[in-house]
């Protein structure tokens, strides 16, 4: 009598069994986070377990929060309630079973061609004065249109969806509606009073500002040829499992 094929798969599941503990744990380190039970330095150093992690929904995650935290000046979790929210969404994608979907395309503007022709303009100078400090002071108004090419964002098409933002990254209110009811997640209350805690003094903030773009003017070849490349544009959504 021939056996019956099963459908286990003991590495498969076993596969699953590591990817939920270990987005359990991360979970968890979120939530220590969020708590105040530990500082943005000793979360950043937890969080380095997880970064080469196979789970590509691990990975959208600690790369996710990496933008909500200082690495420079250490302290207590400090957020909006917008980033409060954001990070309870995050919380949600680990406690699904959500699969994640990612779609990366590049973005010409003329943006990078303005850089580009500034890049070749400084080379064009630099090689009539030569080598030498000079070259310093030649950065300076070159570092200002660096700058300038900063706060210039090409215009994107309309988001035809005005809740978005309030649901990313999910890609729709039922794929967050059915990571609710799948999961039994519930979110954690904003507590108003980490909204009126600093990172830095307004004068260490202004300071570091003012050396930030000092440091800009004076190298702004190296900014230029970060600028002068194509923008990657990766959109990452979690669909409902």
């Amino acid at each position: 009598m021939n056996a019956t094929p099963s459908s286990y798969d003991p590495p498969q599941a076993e596969a699953q069994a590591t990817s939920a503990a270990s987005r359990a744990s991360l979970a968890a380190l979120l939530q220590s986070f969020l708590a105040s039970e530990i500082t943005a330095f000793q979360f950043d150093e937890q969080l380095d377990a997880f970064r080469d992690s196979d789970d590509p929904v691990i990975r959208h995650v600690v790369d996710a929060v990496w933008y909500h935290y200082d690495d420079c000046d250490d302290h207590w979790v400090c957020f909006s309630k917008e980033q409060w929210d954001y990070f309870q969404r995050l919380l949600l994608v680990l406690a699904s079973n959500g699969r994640i979907e990612t779609e990366s395309k590049r973005q010409w503007s003329l943006k990078q061609l303005i850089a580009a022709m500034s890049l070749c303009m400084f080379g064009l100078f630099a090689l009539q004065l030569g080598w030498g400090y000079q070259l310093l002071s030649l950065s300076v108004p070159f570092g200002f249109i660096s700058i300038a090419l900063s706060f210039w964002q090409p215009k994107v098409k309309p988001n035809p969806d005005p809740f978005a933002s309030a649901i990313f990254p999910f890609a729709t209110f039922v794929d967050l509606a059915t990571a609710y009811h799948s999961s039994g997640f519930r979110k954690t209350r904003y507590p108003k009073h980490i909204s009126k805690r600093t990172i830095r003094s307004p004068f260490m903030e202004t300071f570091w500002r003012l050396h930030s773009y000092t440091m800009w003017l004076f190298l702004s070849p190296f900014p230029l040829l970060f600028q002068s490349i194509p923008a990657m544009h990766t959109e990452t959504r979690i669909k409902a499992a």
